[in-house]
């Protein structure tokens, strides 16, 4: 086996490892939010759970196989760096849409609290605000 073609098979199992890694915790942690937003429907927030998490991996499985652009002439050492770049664009890439979707995740926490608030008022339950583990 070629040299360049190893490297690439490490970085698709790389890839792949670190993206499994971030869908079970994504998954895991992000239950806590979706189960305050969607209060008594806890079917639903495992359900939109779940949804996420599916698009989460394909979506970046994809991303990162659209990444790696393989050379059969490549050295091990050009694969290399090559792979490393190309990994860091990735590590970058989900970080950023990390980000996104806690911006959006909070942003509909929020509204759902307000909402929640507005109907507390009315003689309904009152409001409770979820405090989030400590890790």
């Amino acid at each position: 086996m070629n040299g360049a073609i190893a490297v690439y098979v490490v970085y698709v199992l790389l890839a792949i490892a670190l993206i499994t890694w971030m869908g079970i915790l994504l998954h895991r942690d992000g239950q806590i939010f979706l189960h305050d937003v969607f209060r008594s429907q806890t079917d639903l927030a495992a359900y939109v759970s779940r949804l996420l998490v599916t698009g989460f991996l394909v979506f970046t499985v994809g991303y990162a196989l659209l990444l790696l652009d393989i050379d059969t002439n490549a050295t091990a050492l050009s694969a290399l760096r090559s792979s490393v770049r190309r990994f860091g664009l990735l590590l970058l890439s989900l970080g950023a849409m990390h980000s996104l979707n806690m911006l959006i995740l909070l942003q509909v926490r929020r509204r759902a609290v307000n909402r929640h608030a507005a109907t507390a008022g009315r003689g309904s339950e009152p409001v409770r605000r979820t405090r989030l583990p400590d890790r």
